[in-house]
Parts: C-alpha cells; structure tokens; sequence
C-alpha cells in the first residue's frame, strides 16, 4: 500500500512538471544565423577552426534556402584563411566547393565568383577552369561570368571584356550586371 501511494506522489509531481512544460518551436533559420554570426566573430579574432565549425552548424540547420550560400562562402573564406597561413593543398578544394555552393544557393553574388576565382588561382588551375566553363556556358548562362573573371584574373584583358560585356548586354536587368559593369570599368579582377 506504501508503495502504491509513493508511485501515485511521483506521477502527480511528473504530472505537474510536464504540465507546466512548454514546447516552443525550433525557429531554424533565426538558429543558423545565430551560428553564422558566431562564425563571423570567431574569423573576426583569427580562430579560424572555431568559425568552420560554426559555419557548418548553420549549414546543416538550415540547409536548402538562400540565405546558407552566405554560410557557405563563409566557410570558404575560413578555408582560405587557413590556407593562407598553412598551405595545406585540400584547402582550396574545400573552399571552391563552398564556393560553388554559395553560388548555386545565389548566383547574383558578384563576391562569390570573386572567391571562387581565388580559390581556383590557389589550386593553380585557372586555365583548367576557365576551358571547363567555356565549353558549357550553354548550360548555364552564369558561366560566362565565371570564364570572364578568370581571364580578368589572367590578364588577358581583351576575352574577359569581350566575354563579359556580352553578358552585361544580354542581361541588362540582372542584379549581378551593375557589379559586372564595374568591374569592366577599371579592367581589373578586385
């Protein structure tokens, strides 16, 4: 009888407990941002592990909208950080994958390619690339963009404005075309 009164204290103790629980929802999007911005101080103070890290929660909280290509060029630029210092040869692989990410989640980031072309110039396969996107700027017309700036980054001048003034005229309404217009201005990559 003892027994039977103690466990029916307990239930009504958890009961109450439980009662007074409340279940909030999980707001993914505000919590990736919340890691991104955690990664961004941690870069801020050189703790480059710390920030990839951070990154990477955000990316897998919130994984499949616009907002996780700033995650991933985050994380790219971490990479690169890094590789600045060490220069370990996987480390521009890693972050030209980023940067490909960032760039399939936005593709009117003109910073983007800009990294995406450093990583390119880190791993020394600049004119790999550039003959790989020219050959399939038919299946994505934001290729050019990508072939243009490596030939900037190249110096060869006269193919990157021929290339992206092209661009600029067949898509005179796009977001990515006034960044475009500017760079072409002073013929150069930064």
């Amino acid at each position: 009888m003892r027994c039977r009164i103690f466990f029916l204290v307990l239930a009504l103790l958890f009961s109450f407990n439980f009662a007074r629980c409340e279940i909030t929802p999980v707001d993914a999007a505000r919590n990736a941002k919340e890691h991104n911005n955690q990664g961004v101080i941690y870069m801020r103070e050189g703790d480059y592990l710390a920030a990839i890290k951070e990154f990477k929660i955000a990316i897998g909280i919130n994984p499949n909208v616009q907002s996780t290509s700033v995650y991933y060029n985050n994380l790219g630029q971490a990479y690169m950080k890094i590789y600045a210092i060490n220069k370990h040869r996987l480390l521009p692989l890693w972050a030209q994958s980023c940067f490909e990410q960032a760039l399939k989640g936005d593709c009117m980031n003109i910073t983007y390619y800009k990294n995406l072309i450093s990583a390119f110039e880190a791993r020394g396969n600049m004119s790999q690339k550039a003959a790989y996107y020219l050959a399939r700027k038919d299946e994505n017309p934001y290729y050019v963009i990508i072939t243009g700036l490596i030939y900037l980054k190249q110096n060869k001048i006269g193919a990157a404005v021929t290339m992206l003034d092209a661009f600029c005229s067949e898509n005179p309404d796009l977001i990515i075309t006034d960044d475009i217009k500017r760079i072409l201005l002073n013929y150069e990559f930064i």
